[in-house]
C-alpha cells in the first residue's frame, strides 16, 4: 500500500469514528499532526469539518494524525489530575542545551515533576512525569517500565509514555504493549500479599540519543493510618537535572510541616496556595549539576536537594502509635523464662552484663533471619516475641523484640529502637515527624557500670558482647516506648582493633621462614568466624595457603592452628607457620626489605574533597615484627621514630635493635569517623606520613 493511500484511508476512519461526536467538547492530552507537530488545548469543538481549540483556532481535520482523549468520569475533575504540560519541542531544546553543559553526562533529567496528595477520606494520590535524554547504551533500560500494583491498596497506572528521536520522530507506547506479572519473592522475604502484580512496558524505538518521556501515577486507597503522610522528594543525583518540582497537597484542616536540604543557591521556601478545600505547597528548584561521588562520602541523599513532609512536628504521635504495637508483642511466656535462666546456667552469667552478653548469643544463634511482613505496623513492630521464640526465624524488629523481652525478664531496661544504617541518609527524627528507617536493633539501659545505655544488634550471628555492627553506629535510634532520640556512639576503638604479631627469620638468599599470630575483633572478628563457620574443614588448608601466598607468591604452609570460630569464649585467633620466598630482594652485598605492613590509605587520594569523609565506625591496628637477620649481615641503619597525634587518629611507629634482631612496633588508631572538608587536607598531609614511613625500605649489607 502507498503512503498516500495509506494516509487517505486513515483519514477516513477518523471522520466515520468522530461524526458521532459533532459539536460535543472533550478534555483530551494531545492532537498530533501528520508530521508530528502537538497541538493542545483546555478544550475541543468538532464541527463535522474542523476542530476548534478552545473555541476560537480551527484545524482541519485533513492534517490530523491522532487524538489523545483523556476521557474522565462523569465527576469533577480532581485538583490533582494534571501537570504541567512539556511538549516535545520544549524537551528537545532543554536537552540541547543540557548536552552542551554536561557532554560526558550518560543521562539528561528535562524534566521532573510530581505531586503527592493527601486525600480527605485518607488515601494518597500520586502522579509523576519524568522526562530523560539518554547518552549512553548503559542507559537504556530507561526504555523498560516497571510499576508496582495491588487491587483495592496500592494502584498503579501507566498515563503516557513516548520516545522522541533527536529529529522530532514520537513513537507512544500502546496499551497492547503492558504486560502484567507476578512478583517473585524468595524465602528470605514473604509479603504474604496475593493480588500484587507487577506491571511492566517497554517504551518503543528507544535508542542512544532519544528522549524517554512517562508520566504515570498511583492511588493507595486503603492506608493503615489516615494521619501519617511523608512526602518526599529528590530534586538532583547522579544525572544532571534542568527541572524538577513537586506540589504537595493536604486538607485545609490538616497541619503540614516540611524540611527542606541543600537548596542553595535556591529558595527553599514554597508557595502556599488554597484551593477547594486543600493547601497546595509547591516546590521547584531550577538546574541541578550532577552529584559527583568520592571515596568515604556520605550517601547521595543526604548531600542532594530534597524535601521532606509530614503531618506530625515531631516523633510524638508516631511514638505513641508505634509503641502501643510493640508494647502488645513483649509479652513473654512460660517457655521464654525457661530458656532465659537456662542459658544463664549454661554461661554461668551472674553480673548484668553477663546475662546481658549470655542473652545476646542466645538470639543471634536461635533465632534465624527471614522476613514475612503484610502491614506497616507488622514492618516496624515486628511478630509477637512469643511467635518469633516459638518459630525460631524473624527479621530485625522480631529479633529485637523477643531479646527486649527476654531482657526483661530479668529485669533488665532493654527496648526495640528504629534506625537507618550509616550507609544509609540520616533520618530527620529532631527536625520533623518522620517514619524512617531500614533497621531495628536493641537499646539496653544497664543499671550496673555507671548506669550507662548500650546498643547491641542480635540480627547478625557471629558477635561477641559488646561489639555490634559498625552499619548501626553513629547515627540515630527512635525509641517508640520512651519517644525519645539519642545518638549511638561509635565504639572504643580498642574494640575494633587488629593484632598482628610476626617473627621472620631472613635468609641470605632472601628467603625465609615466617611465624605469625593474628587477633581479631570487632567487626573483622564477626566476619571472619562467620567465613570460617561457612567454610568446609577440607577446605581450610587451601584457604590458608591462599592467604600466605597473598603475603609472599609461592609461599608453602608448613603448620597452622585457629580457634573453634562456634567458641565465643574469647576473641578469635590465627596462626600460621610458612616458608616464604623472597621477603628480601638481593642485590650484591645487600639485601632490602620492605616491611610486611598494610594500611588502606587509599581514601586519600584525592587532593582536596567537596564531601566529608566519613568512616561508618573507630578502628586500628597493632603490628609487632621481629626480623632475624642471617649470619654475616647487618643493618645499614633504621628509621627514625614517628609519633602523630590529632583529633581523628594517632600513630606510634618505631624500629629498635636487639641482638642483631630487627624489631618494628606500630599502633594506628582512628578515633574520629568524620573529617569535614575544611580539615582534610592537614588529615591527608598526616596520614601520607604514616604511608611513608611503613614503606621505607630496610637495607641489610654484609659485614
Amino acid at each position: 500500500m502507498d503512503i498516500v493511500g495509506g494516509k487517505r484511508l486513515k483519514k477516513i476512519a477518523i471522520i466515520i469514528c468522530l461524526i458521532i461526536f459533532i459539536f460535543y467538547s472533550y478534555s483530551y492530552e494531545k492532537i498530533v499532526s501528520w508530521d508530528n507537530e502537538e497541538k493542545n488545548a483546555d478544550e475541543v469543538l468538532f464541527d463535522g469539518t474542523d476542530f476548534i481549540l478552545n473555541k476560537n483556532k480551527k484545524i482541519d481535520l485533513t492534517s490530523i494524525s491522532y487524538i489523545i482523549f483523556n476521557l474522565q468520569e462523569d465527576k469533577e475533575k480532581p485538583i490533582e489530575s494534571i501537570l504541567e504540560d512539556v511538549d516535545a519541542e520544549e524537551l528537545l531544546k532543554r536537552a540541547s542545551i543540557m548536552e552542551k553543559k554536561y557532554p560526558d553526562s550518560s543521562l539528561i533529567v528535562l524534566y521532573d515533576d510530581g505531586i503527592q496528595k493527601l486525600n480527605k477520606d485518607g488515601t494518597r494520590f500520586t502522579r509523576s512525569r519524568y522526562s530523560v535524554k539518554i547518552m549512553n547504551q548503559k542507559e537504556l533500560s530507561y526504555s523498560m517500565l516497571s510499576f508496582y500494583y495491588s487491587k483495592g491498596k496500592y494502584e498503579s497506572k501507566i498515563i503516557m509514555a513516548r520516545s522522541i528521536s533527536l529529529d522530532g520522530e514520537i513513537s507512544y507506547l500502546k496499551e497492547s504493549d503492558i504486560a502484567y506479572t507476578k512478583p517473585k519473592q524468595g524465602l528470605s522475604f514473604f509479603s504474604g500479599r496475593k493480588n500484587e502484580v507487577i506491571i511492566k512496558a517497554t517504551i518503543p524505538d528507544v535508542k542512544v540519543g532519544s528522549i524517554v518521556d512517562f508520566e504515570w501515577e498511583t492511588v493507595e486507597a486503603s492506608p493503615e493510618d489516615e494521619n501519617q503522610f511523608y512526602p518526599k522528594w529528590f530534586f538532583g543525583g547522579d544525572s544532571p537535572v534542568f527541572e524538577s518540582k513537586v506540589k504537595y497537597i493536604v486538607p485545609n484542616e490538616k497541619e503540614f510541616y516540611w524540611v527542606a536540604k541543600n537548596f542553595s543557591p535556591f529558595k527553599s521556601a514554597p508557595e502556599i496556595v488554597e484551593k477547594e478545600g486543600y493547601k497546595i505547597y509547591s516546590f521547584e528548584r531550577g538546574e541541578c549539576p550532577p552529584f559527583i561521588g568520592e571515596p568515604y562520602s556520605p550517601p547521595m541523599r543526604e548531600l542532594i536537594p530534597i524535601v521532606f513532609g509530614s503531618l506530625s512536628p515531631d516523633q510524638t504521635y508516631l511514638s505513641n502509635w508505634l509503641s502501643k504495637f510493640m508494647k502488645e508483642r513483649m509479652i513473654p511466656n512460660d517457655l521464654m523464662e525457661i530458656a532465659v535462666y537456662q542459658v544463664l546456667e549454661d554461661a554461668n552469667a551472674k553480673t548484668e552484663e553477663q546475662m546481658v552478653a549470655a542473652l545476646y548469643r542466645f538470639v543471634q544463634e536461635y533465632i534465624h533471619y527471614r522476613s514475612i511482613k503484610t502491614s506497616l505496623s507488622s514492618g516496624f513492630s515486628g511478630h509477637p516475641a512469643a511467635e518469633t521464640f516459638e518459630n525460631r526465624y524473624g527479621d530485625c524488629i522480631d529479633k529485637s523484640i523477643l531479646f527486649s523481652t527476654l531482657l526483661n525478664i530479668l529485669d533488665i531496661e532493654a527496648y526495640p529502637v528504629i534506625i537507618a544504617t550509616n550507609d544509609n541518609p540520616r533520618p530527620l527524627y529532631n527536625e520533623i515527624g518522620i517514619i524512617a528507617g531500614n533497621h531495628a536493633i536493641t537499646e539496653i539501659h544497664l543499671k550496673e557500670n555507671e548506669k550507662k545505655i548500650i546498643y547491641l544488634d542480635s540480627t547478625s550471628s557471629t558477635y561477641r558482647y559488646p561489639v555490634f555492627r559498625d552499619d548501626d553506629q553513629g547515627v540515630p535510634a527512635w525509641n517508640p516506648i520512651l519517644n525519645t532520640v539519642r545518638e549511638i556512639q561509635t565504639l572504643d576503638s580498642i574494640l575494633n582493633t587488629q593484632k598482628f604479631n610476626k617473627q621472620i627469620v631472613l635468609f641470605p638468599d632472601g628467603n625465609g621462614e615466617v611465624n605469625s599470630y593474628s587477633e581479631y575483633f570487632g567487626d573483622w572478628e564477626a566476619g571472619i568466624r562467620g567465613y570460617f563457620i561457612s567454610v568446609k574443614k577440607e577446605e581450610i588448608k587451601s584457604l590458608l595457603n591462599s592467604i600466605v601466598a597473598r603475603e609472599y607468591p609461592g609461599s608453602i604452609l608448613k603448620e597452622y592452628n585457629f580457634k573453634d570460630p562456634t567458641d565465643y569464649s574469647d576473641n578469635f585467633f590465627l596462626s600460621l607457620s610458612y616458608k616464604a620466598l623472597l621477603i628480601a630482594k638481593k642485590t650484591s652485598d645487600f639485601l632490602i626489605m620492605n616491611i610486611p605492613v598494610n594500611y588502606d590509605f587509599g581514601y586519600v587520594t584525592l587532593e582536596k574533597r567537596k564531601h566529608p569523609l566519613v568512616f561508618p565506625t573507630t578502628g586500628g591496628k597493632k603490628n609487632k615484627i621481629s626480623i632475624i637477620l642471617p649470619d654475616g649481615y647487618k643493618i645499614k641503619g633504621l628509621p627514625e621514630s614517628v609519633n602523630i597525634k590529632n583529633k581523628y587518629f594517632s600513630y606510634v611507629g618505631t624500629y629498635s635493635l636487639k641482638d642483631k634482631n630487627i624489631i618494628f612496633e606500630d599502633h594506628f588508631e582512628r578515633t574520629g569517623c568524620r573529617i569535614p572538608v575544611e580539615d582534610y587536607e592537614e588529615y591527608r598531609e598526616e596520614i601520607l606520613k604514616v604511608d611513608y614511613f611503613i614503606r621505607i625500605p630496610l637495607i641489610f649489607e654484609k659485614e
